[in-house]
C-alpha cells in the first residue's frame, strides 16, 4: 500500500517566531497534538488526518473532502503543504517529506510529544534493490534490505544482499569508512542522489536504491526501478 499523498505543494520558508515552536508558513498549532494545514484545508494529530478536527477549523466542506481522501487508502501517513512528511507508525515526521533523512524536530514534538529526544538515534528501514560491481565484474545484482540510523548529526548505512553479505558503512566526521572481514578499515565515497545511493570503496561499487521510494501507486513501478537502476549503473561503472 503505498503512502497517502494528501497535499502536494512547494516547500515554504519558515518563520521564525519567538515561541516554543516555530511554525511553518501555513502551518497553525491550536493546541498541543494537533496540526493544521490552512493550504489544504486539513488537521492532524498523532493518529493522522482527523476529520473532527478538520470540521472544527474549517467547516465541514473541508471535513467532507478529507473523509472521501480517506476512504480510498488504508494508509494514516500524510504529507503536508510545506513538503514535510509525517509517519504515524514511526511517530516522526521528516523535512525531506519520504526522503526520512531530516527529522523535523519541532513538528514531531508537537504531534508526538517527545518522541524524539535529544541525542535519540532515529532508525529508517526499507527493501531495495542493489548491484555490487568489483572492477569490472557484476557481483551481485538482486534485493536487498537498507537500514540508515541516525544519531548526532552522523548517520549509519547497512546493506544487507540477499546472498547474505552485509556492509556497514559509517560516517565519521565529514566522510565514510567500512571494514573489512579483517579488521581493516576502508575510506568510503558516498554519493547520495535521494533515493539511491552510491557507495564506493577500495576497487568495489554498490548502488542501493528504496524500492518502495516511489509513494505514488504505479503499475509500471518495478519496470521503472529496474530501468533507473540500469541506466544509472551503465553511465557509472563502464
Amino acid at each position: 500500500m503505498s503512502r497517502t499523498t494528501l497535499l502536494l505543494a512547494a516547500t515554504l520558508p519558515l518563520v521564525i517566531s519567538s515561541g516554543a515552536l516555530a511554525q511553518p508558513a501555513g502551518l497553525t498549532y491550536p493546541r498541543p497534538g494537533v496540526v493544521c494545514d490552512s493550504v489544504g484545508k486539513t488537521c492532524y494529530d498523532s493518529y493522522g488526518p482527523s476529520i473532527g478536527i478538520t470540521s472544527d477549523v474549517y467547516g465541514k466542506k473541508a471535513a467532507n473532502h478529507l473523509s472521501k481522501n480517506l476512504s480510498q487508502t488504508s494508509s494514516r501517513d500524510f504529507r503536508l503543504s510545506t513538503g514535510q512528511a509525517c509517519s504515524v507508525a514511526k511517530r516522526t515526521c521528516w523535512n525531506d517529506g519520504w526522503g526520512e533523512r531530516n527529522v523535523a524536530a519541532g513538528l514531531t514534538n508537537q504531534l508526538f510529544g517527545s518522541s524524539t529526544r535529544p541525542g535519540q538515534a532515529q532508525v529508517s528501514r526499507d527493501t531495495g534493490l542493489c548491484s555490487l560491481s568489483r572492477g569490472s565484474q557484476r557481483v551481485y545484482d538482486g534485493p536487498c534490505l537498507l537500514k540508515q540510523v541516525s544519531q548526532g548529526g552522523q548517520n549509519r548505512y547497512e546493506v544487507q544482499l540477499q546472498n547474505g553479505n552485509t556492509y556497514t558503512f559509517q560516517q565519521v566526521g565529514g566522510g565514510f569508512q567500512t571494514r573489512d572481514g579483517f579488521g581493516g578499515t576502508w575510506p568510503v565515497t558516498f554519493i547520495d542522489h535521494g533515493n539511491t545511493g552510491i557507495f564506493r570503496f577500495g576497487d568495489y561499487k554498490l548502488v542501493a536504491t528504496q524500492e518502495n521510494s516511489n509513494r505514488n501507486s504505479s503499475s509500471n513501478r518495478d519496470a521503472a526501478v529496474g530501468n533507473a537502476l540500469g541506466n544509472l549503473l551503465n553511465s557509472l561503472f563502464q
